[in-house]
């Protein structure tokens, strides 16, 4: 689905993260530093003063997204960013996104997030969590995610599931199961499992899901054609089908998660991300596009300037044309470009008129 003004924003709490998924190059490989600066936690205050630009700005987004390159659960005052956005954009997105491996999601934790969070008849935006998850067994899980936490997960989860309907909390789930080797064998066990737990404990007063993922490979590179068709088959094979059931929305990723990769060649086209993807890195640095891990295409500091001077300044805007005449330099030249939303000829037409 095309997202809605800006696109979708992720911002970063924390690049540190708890477990070394084997999806994840990073933390898999234990990298010192992801970005290439000190791993760090994103300031509340910075985080407010944000904020108060982007309503200061009149600017609205699809959703944001609280994760980036490590689990946002690490961050002791992730509530307070949640509390503080459901807070000052109401009206201004339509909902706000949790990623994570909900380890540290504990109960206290997690009742400290339900109290920030909008109530289930108000007019905040509603908030998502999606627990990353990606196995059904706990044999499974310390296989792909370095170790087993499972049962810990699905603690949290319950209790997440039986406290946001005590408090009457407009917090709606998504159990996302990333499909790769070594875990393809279990999707029908885990959608069974899922399925029946939120059928039993959830209601229709919230919109649940069970996601299953395309892994994306180092931006279409060498092995993504192998891991779409892993997705394929290994869905097609256990008959799982976009769909719902009343109580369970059961969601499959249709498109290829990049323009060009090592299976599919052709003519390129500009990445719409470089429009709809602005990722806020830890240290208050706007970034153009998530692809681009060590800051290539970061655009200035947060601290210094507001977000519409830095996403629609001149070093943007050359990206975007750069992009828009067939040039993908630097980072987006390794990269196949995002294949999850459209570049529409409005989006063009407005980049064109503001570098003029």
């Amino acid at each position: 689905m095309q997202p809605k003004g800006l696109g979708v924003l992720q911002v970063e709490p924390t690049d540190h993260c708890n477990l070394s998924c084997r999806m994840c190059a990073p933390h898999f490989e234990g990298w010192e530093t992801v970005h290439g600066i000190k791993k760090g936690y994103l300031d509340p205050a910075l985080w407010r003063s944000i904020l108060d630009g982007i309503v200061a700005d009149d600017l609205s987004l699809d959703h944001i997204i609280f994760q980036w390159l490590g689990d946002p659960s690490l961050h002791p005052a992730l509530h307070e960013l949640v509390g503080a956005a459901t807070e000052r954009l109401q009206g201004r997105v339509d909902y706000l996104r949790i990623d994570t491996n909900g380890i540290l999601l504990t109960p206290a934790r997690i009742d400290r997030l339900l109290e920030v969070a909008s109530p289930l008849d108000g007019d905040g935006p509603p908030l998502l969590v999606v627990f990353t998850v990606d196995a059904h067994t706990s044999a499974t899980y310390a296989r792909v995610k370095g170790r087993d936490a499972l049962p810990i997960v699905r603690r949290n989860l319950r209790h997440l599931i039986r406290q946001r309907g005590a408090m009457r909390r407009a917090v709606n789930l998504q159990l996302q199961f990333v499909v790769q080797a070594g875990n393809d064998h279990e999707i029908t066990d885990f959608l069974r499992y899922w399925s029946d737990l939120i059928r039993c404990q959830g209601g229709a007063s919230w919109h649940d899901e069970v996601m299953f993922k395309r892994l994306s490979v180092g931006g279409g590179a060498a092995g993504q054609a192998a891991a779409d068709d892993r997705y394929e088959q290994a869905l097609e094979g256990a008959g799982i089908t976009a769909g719902s059931d009343g109580a369970v929305n059961v969601l499959t990723w249709e498109r290829r998660p990049w323009q060009e990769d090592d299976g599919h060649r052709g003519a390129r086209t500009a990445c719409p991300g470089l429009w709809l993807t602005p990722v806020i890195r830890h240290d208050g640095a706007l970034m153009m596009c998530c692809a681009d891990l060590g800051g290539e295409l970061a655009l200035g500091s947060l601290m210094d300037h507001s977000f519409a001077q830095l996403w629609w300044g001149s070093r943007a805007m050359a990206h975007r044309r750069a992009h828009l005449a067939g040039r993908f330099e630097g980072v987006c030249a390794g990269c196949g470009g995002i294949n999850w939303y459209a570049l529409t000829d409005e989006m063009v037409a407005e980049a064109e008129a503001r570098a003029q």
